[in-house]
């Protein structure tokens, strides 16, 4: 940032290079284009803030129906009898165990109780 006494520097140089007809012309330019620069960054601010207010409304469109889906598997997983999966079969000779199985499917539980 530039400070009171570089600006005055500054001023001064132009005063001297651009004389005293020229200057007052040149500031003028400065003014209007430091308007106009403000007035697109004001645009693009208000054109950025529209866009992530509608990326807002989609994700809040995507994620209810998600929420509302957790909850209906939660529900039907509290209504499933655990005794209903028990492997009945001959243990398997290679693989994830029948026990393996059933540790994955109680930690997904839980997961999806901690959601």
């Amino acid at each position: 940032m530039l400070q009171g006494g570089e600006i005055i520097v500054i001023l001064l140089l132009a005063l001297v290079v651009l004389g005293p007809q020229r200057l007052p012309e040149l500031a003028r330019r400065l003014g209007a284009w430091a308007v106009e620069l403000r007035t697109a960054a004001r645009d693009i601010t208000k054109g950025l803030e529209a866009e992530v207010a509608q990326v807002r409304d989609l994700a809040g469109e995507v994620t209810d129906p998600v929420k509302e889906l957790r909850r209906d598997l939660k529900k039907s997983f509290e209504t499933v009898d655990p005794k209903r999966y028990d492997w009945t079969g001959p243990k398997p000779v290679s693989g994830p165990t029948p026990e393996d199985a059933m540790a994955d499917l109680e930690r997904i539980e839980r997961a999806m109780e901690e959601e």
